[in-house]
């Protein structure tokens, strides 16, 4: 196991980059991500191992190892686990403010036309011998930002279908997406 103690300054630069509107403490005892104080001291710490391990790939026992040499939070990996099962709605919460804050940015570039990249990615859960999820992604080329995002599981195909359009788009995507039903 490698503990990466570099990981730790940048938790800063991570922080400002969430939206300033978006109150961390409130949304996560509204979802129910954080319910009370013990190993996890506040929303911010509970972030930080959410990704710590889905960002950074550790295992869970690497999260904890991490969280305790940098005096972040000391649990067991069943703990963490259970705390970021809790965690999921608000952390999807997180995502889509993050993403609403980037829709905000002005496109002027391509004169009343949206260019929008669509693909798909498969993610296999640790040990699996085939796709477990698949993440759907909508990118805008003009703001240069993720504008839209879909989680399915192993049956959510590729197709035009399952992100939304606006008139005015113009979408790029790979051969997977012709195939009408």
């Amino acid at each position: 196991m490698k503990i990466r103690p570099e990981i730790l300054d940048h938790w800063p630069e991570v922080r400002e980059r969430l939206p300033a509107d978006f109150d961390l403490e409130a949304t996560a005892r509204l979802r129910g991500a954080f319910t009370r104080v013990r190993e996890i001291k506040n929303a911010e710490t509970l972030l930080r191992l959410a990704l710590a391990y889905g960002g950074l790939g550790m295992s869970l026992h690497e999260t904890c190892a991490w969280a305790e040499v940098g005096g972040i939070a000391r649990l067991s990996d069943p703990s963490l686990l259970e705390r970021l099962c809790k965690a999921a709605p608000w952390l999807g919460d997180i995502v889509a403010a993050l993403i609403a804050e980037q829709a905000k940015a002005p496109a002027g570039r391509f004169a009343g036309y949206r260019l929008r990249v669509l693909d798909g990615t498969s993610i296999c859960h640790p040990g699996a011998d085939r796709t477990t999820w698949r993440l759907h992604v909508g990118y805008d080329l003009a703001t240069a930002q993720v504008d839209q995002l879909e989680l399915t599981d192993i049956h959510g195909g590729e197709n035009l279908q399952r992100l939304t359009y606006a008139p005015g788009d113009i979408v790029l995507a790979d051969r997977y997406y012709a195939r009408p039903r």
